[in-house]
């Protein structure tokens, strides 16, 4: 049987009531359509690229339901660990991973890890992640500069960063993420080219409708001395 790892003392998030709900939007092809002019298949081959990209241990944070990513975690042979603040988006996770791997909803292959905690307070045995993933994560944030501190951290040298994010890029886009930003959903809505400056400019980077798609050095180019990649 799986089981969720660590030890939060906020067990329960706003994320474990909206999950079931969540879960529906981010795998409807005509919501992503609609909304944000792009697809899901379009997560699932940034998410595949990623997982493809090195063999050493993953990380995915802020991995909700693995609702792109589940069945190429069942396939891939990478140590990984899921984090997400949320247990209930963790458990629909475990049961996908599961489904996907054969085993039913009850058992999760061994190279597989669930772990609820925060990104900006999690601690992993060094030397880090090869890759660190976070789909849909940049516009949940203010602080952008922070958040790519944090997954740095995390980050073996040498490895990458492979994250995404709403940006808004078309009229009906921007409007719903100014909605979603009053309701306190996401940060500011930014554009891809404010993006890209917060992000620190990576060379890996463009846009599907109003998702953003970056890739970055897990090593600061700018404080190793190295060009920027």
């Amino acid at each position: 049987m799986w089981r969720i790892e660590g030890q939060l003392d906020r067990p329960h998030t706003p994320y474990d009531r909206q999950a079931a709900g969540y879960d529906r939007l981010v795998r409807s092809p005509l919501y992503n359509r609609l909304a944000w002019s792009t697809s899901p298949d379009d997560y699932t081959r940034f998410a595949a690229a990623a997982i493809g990209s090195a063999d050493g241990p993953l990380l995915e944070v802020a991995a909700g339901s693995a609702a792109a990513t589940a069945e190429l975690h069942a396939l891939s042979r990478r140590p990984t660990v899921l984090l997400d603040l949320s247990r209930a988006m963790l458990e629909r996770a475990a049961e996908r991973i599961a489904a996907a791997s054969g085993h039913g909803d009850h058992d999760l292959p061994p190279h597989i890890r669930l772990v609820q905690d925060d990104l900006f307070a999690a601690s992993f045995p060094a030397p880090g992640f090869a890759t660190v993933l976070g789909l849909g994560l940049t516009h949940l944030f203010d602080d952008l500069p922070g958040l790519v501190t944090a997954m740095r951290r995390l980050a073996a040298p040498g490895g990458q960063l492979h994250v995404t994010g709403l940006v808004a890029e078309t009229r009906r886009g921007r409007r719903y993420l100014k909605l979603l930003h009053r309701a306190g959903q996401v940060a500011e809505p930014r554009t891809a080219e404010e993006l890209h400056d917060a992000l620190g400019r990576p060379a890996i980077f463009h846009t599907a409708g109003c998702m953003a798609y970056a890739t970055l050095l897990a090593v600061d180019p700018g404080r190793s001395g190295r060009a920027r990649a």
